[in-house]
Parts: C-alpha cells; sequence; structure tokens
C-alpha cells in the first residue's frame, strides 16, 4: 500500500463505473420528490465530484451537460491520466481532473478557473460516491471542510456510504481480510483472492463465526463472483468504517447541509420499505434523524445514498406538483421487456394494468411529460399522486428516466465520447456505459450489447438512419466475432453449448443479432445513444 494513499488501497485502478445516482436531473428529481428545492440545471452550473476515480461518470456527464462546468478530485494519479486522456480523445471543454487529496484542496484550493473563483460562490453540486466510509477520519474532515468552503447556498451533495446497522454481522469478515492481506505482501487483487480462500477454509471448517452467521458465508459466496479490482477497493482500506446516519447529518452539520432525502428512490416512501408494525412505532418519533436511524434498523440498512442541500427549502405542494407535471419521460428498456412488478425493499409491488400498461405504451411512444400522461383519458380515474410515484417507481427499477435538455451541443460532444469509448471497447471489457444526452447520464448494456454498439459507433455511416434495412449486419458480425476472440470468449448455441471458432461465431450471430436490433435500437434512438 502506497505512503501517498494515507490507508486507501490504491496499488490497482478501480472500475470504470458510471452512476446514475450522480447525475443532476436524477438529484433533482429526487429533491422534487421529497419536495426541497434543487439547484437549477437549465442554466449554467458548476459540479465537483470527489474521489472521481476514472472520471467515466463525469465525462459522461460532461458530454451529456454542455451548460455545466465539470471538476473531479483524485489522489491516484492512474486515475487523474486516464480521466484527462478519455476527456482529450472525447474533446470536452467543460471538464479538468486534478491529482489532489482531499486536505491538500483544503490547504491549497483549486485553480482559479475552478469552484466559480470569479463568482466566488462556489459549486452547485458537489458528490462522492463510494468514498465517505473508506477513508480516514481526518479526510472525512476535510471532505467537509470542502463542502463548508466550496458548496453554494441552496448547493446539493450527494454522498454514499457503507452504513450500520446492516454491515454489522460482516465487520470482522473485513477485519481479517485486511489482515490477512497485511501478514500476505503481494498486490492487492492477489492478496484479496489469498485472503477469500483462506476465508474459505475457516468456513469449510466449521469456525464459529461462519457457523452462527449464516449472512458471512452467504457474502463469501458473493464475493467469489466479483470484479478484484472493486473487492481490493472496498476491503483492503486501513480506515473502512460502516456509518450510522446519524454521525453522518451531524458530521456535515457543520457545513450546514440539511438531509434531503435518499437518492434510492424507494426508501422515501415508508409503506414500500417498512413493515406496517414498524411505520406505526416511526410515527411515534419527532426528531427527523433518529427517524432515519430507526429506518435503518427497520430495513436493516447496508448501503445508503444521501442527499443533502445547503439550506434546504420546502416547496410548496402546488409548485412541486407543477414542476413534476412538466417533466418529461422515456422509456430505457425495449417496451417488450418493460414490467409492472416493480422491486422495493419490502419485496415486489405489482401495479394495476390499466394504470401502467397505457404509461408504458406512451412511454415506448414518445417523450410525454407527467402533465401529458395524467391528461391521458385512460387516467382519469388516478390521482396526481399515484401516477407520479408509479413514474418513479419505474425510474428507481431503471425502467424509465426523466428528460434533460439535450440540446445539439450536447448531442455532438456525447457522439464524441461514445466514440471514444467505443473504440476501446473492442479492445477492453471494461468499459460498460456510453453516453445518454437525452437523459443525461450513462446507460449501461450487457457484453454482446456493447460490442454491437461499439461496431456501430466506430463504423462508417455516412449520416444514414439507425435502423436495420441500412445496416451491414454482416459486416457488425465480424466485427462483433472477432472482438470475441480477441477477448478469448465465444458465443452460446441456440442448446446452449459454446462457440469459439471465429467464422461459427460470425455465423451465430447473424442469427442472434438482428433480434437483438429490433429491440434495442428503439432504446439506444430514445436516448440518444445513436
Amino acid at each position: 500500500m502506497s505512503g501517498w494513499s494515507d490507508g486507501y488501497n490504491a496499488d490497482i485502478a478501480y472500475t470504470h463505473g458510471a452512476y446514475r445516482e450522480l447525475a443532476p436531473g436524477y438529484l433533482s428529481y429526487v429533491c422534487l420528490l421529497n419536495g426541497i428545492r434543487p439547484p437549477r440545471i437549465d442554466r449554467s452550473f458548476r459540479y465537483c465530484e470527489l474521489g472521481c476515480g476514472q472520471g467515466m461518470t463525469l465525462n459522461i456527464l460532461a458530454a451529456t451537460h454542455p451548460q455545466g462546468r465539470f471538476t473531479g478530485i483524485d489522489f491516484n494519479p492512474l486515475h487523474i491520466a486516464g480521466a484527462r486522456r478519455l476527456a482529450e480523445e472525447a474533446e470536452l471543454a467543460n471538464v479538468a481532473f486534478h491529482e489532489r487529496s482531499f486536505q491538500q484542496v483544503v490547504a491549497d484550493g483549486l485553480p482559479n478557473e475552478e469552484a466559480g473563483a470569479k463568482g466566488g460562490d462556489g459549486f452547485d453540486f458537489i458528490v462522492l460516491h463510494g468514498v465517505y466510509s473508506w477513508i480516514s477520519p481526518e479526510n472525512r474532515q476535510a471532505v467537509v471542510d470542502i463542502l463548508e468552503r466550496m458548496l453554494k447556498p441552496g448547493g446539493l451533495v450527494y454522498l454514499s456510504y457503507n452504513s450500520q446497522p446492516g454491515w454489522a454481522p460482516l465487520m470482522p469478515l473485513q477485519r481479517l481480510i485486511l489482515a490477512h492481506a497485511a501478514a500476505n505482501p503481494g498486490r492487492s487483487d492477489h492478496q484479496f483472492d489469498a485472503a477469500l480462500g483462506f476465508l474459505n477454509r475457516l468456513n469449510e471448517s466449521g469456525a464459529g463465526y461462519f457457523a452462527v452467521n449464516s449472512a458471512a458465508g452467504q457474502h463469501l459466496g458473493m464475493m467469489a463472483g466479483q470484479d478484484r479490482r472493486y473487492l481490493s477497493h472496498e476491503y483492503l482500506n486501513a480506515y473502512w468504517e460502516p456509518l450510522g446516519h446519524a454521525q453522518v447529518a451531524k458530521d456535515l452539520a457543520r457545513a450546514k447541509l440539511g438531509y434531503a432525502g435518499s437518492a434510492t428512490i424507494p426508501q422515501n416512501f415508508d409503506d414500500l420499505a417498512v413493515r406496517a408494525e414498524l411505520r406505526a412505532i416511526l410515527a411515534e418519533i419527532t426528531d427527523p434523524t433518529l427517524a432515519q436511524t430507526v429506518r435503518d434498523f427497520a430495513v436493516n440498512q447496508v448501503f445508503r445514498r444521501d442527499v443533502f442541500v445547503r439550506g434546504p427549502e420546502s416547496m410548496p405542494a402546488v409548485e412541486t406538483e407543477a414542476a413534476l407535471r412538466r417533466l418529461r419521460f422515456t422509456l430505457l428498456v425495449p417496451r417488450e421487456s418493460a414490467s409492472l412488478a416493480i422491486p422495493v425493499p419490502l419485496g415486489e409491488l405489482r401495479h394495476d394494468p390499466s394504470l401502467g400498461l397505457p404509461i408504458l405504451d406512451a412511454l415506448a411512444a414518445g417523450t410525454p411529460s407527467l402533465g401529458e400522461i395524467a391528461a391521458m383519458p385512460e387516467m382519469a380515474r388516478h390521482d396526481f399522486g399515484t401516477l407520479s410515484r408509479f413514474l418513479a417507481l419505474l425510474v428507481s427499477s431503471n425502467q424509465a428516466h426523466p428528460l434533460v435538455d439535450a440540446p445539439e451541443e450536447g448531442r455532438a460532444s456525447a457522439d464524441r465520447l461514445n466514440r471514444a469509448v467505443a473504440r476501446r471497447m473492442g479492445l477492453d471489457e471494461s468499459l460498460f456505459h456510453l453516453a445518454a444526452p437525452v437523459v443525461g447520464q450513462g446507460l449501461g448494456a450487457d457484453s454482446l450489447e456493447r460490442l454491437v454498439l461499439a461496431g456501430l459507433l466506430t463504423g462508417e455511416r455516412d449520416d444514414q438512419p439507425w435502423d436495420i434495412p441500412s445496416l451491414d449486419i454482416q459486416a457488425l458480425c465480424g466485427f462483433v466475432a472477432g472482438a470475441l476472440t480477441g477477448f478469448g470468449r465465444s458465443v452460446l448455441a441456440e442448446d446452449g453449448s459454446p462457440i469459439t471458432g471465429r467464422e461459427a461465431m460470425r455465423d451465430r450471430l447473424s442469427v442472434v443479432l438482428p433480434d437483438l436490433l429490433t429491440r434495442k435500437l428503439p432504446v439506444w434512438r430514445r436516448t440518444g445513444l445513436l
């Protein structure tokens, strides 16, 4: 572990993740759902990500929000170099990445062009994903110092962290992984594999901890299939510490931040997250911080995605409804894949087809506003709150999303970024996301879909429409088969057996891809990927 990392694992790079919860449009929507006034993003705004990692999220947001100015901070030079290189390839002029620790930012600030230095009033958004409960108390204090000095009044903070009480049974597991790694020096992913093997031996040999703690054994099984880069960064940190919401809220109060809601949308609806018997107890609690703590005990919370605002302003109900009515939405999945059964913390919520099916049809056909949906004749017997919540749950399940203003400049910059990413996708299986300018965030795809998109984006188009008759399917099959061969991967025959020869793979893909394109092209066009 490097001395400059201050206890954080930094010998291998983190994954190329892109997280919708960091998108300005998504965060603004969460605020509206909770009746809190969000920062405006329909005009110039400033956005900072602390601990930006590989910069994939920030580059996507910069490409899809040309009216914003984006700043990424990370202490790992490997991350910053890669993030800058991708921004340069995509010719993104509205994003800057800085190699600095949080304590360096507190001591030295940012360059004059950053943090609104000319206006002197800082950022509209500051976000941290997977950072706060992995760093030392001194670095957490530095984060709060940054928020106190650099966030505008009315500005928004997104903060995700491992939480209590859900992690309590597994904390000894992390401590033993860390101790085993310390006793067995090496590259962190190799250290993790060795530690995991050791833990499995303990479990199989009947260690008492695993015998009385079934969650720990289940967790070992889950970790076996996860990306080692993620696991190394998750577990091999000296200051890894799941936190309670009350502690986080107390920390952030120093920066005059108040809790505005959860970016995990169903967590904002007690009837979807908390059993009725426990809701009765919650109703007795007047202190909001204590109420959040009790909710975490009610659901055994493992991970929180908190939204805070500097001076949270409650909007009048009529203004909130008007703002929600103006929002336009579209479907992120093929219409035939959209479901009225939506997972929520208490299980699965099945919606009335008379409510859900007409809305899904409207979202697949266009980009209706919530007000236009409410005016549909089929919705006459449903009140606005029911309609709004159904849309919110479609968003929570990644089936739909509000639109953002997508000027041609944003579409052009997203296209440049997507082509830069696509050129790498044929060589690197770790890239999962592309920029969707219509919804202002990154959209992921499975391995086959990613290679199909890479083939489409890197091929010559001559401004032809993105439809099946105009595509050279055989050339696309050849591109995908070649990439899979380079990765040492196969495609599956109809009976599920693997096909490995390049020509045989191309023949199988010529059968598979037309159906995939029929389902996915409408989604990719609706969201602006193509």
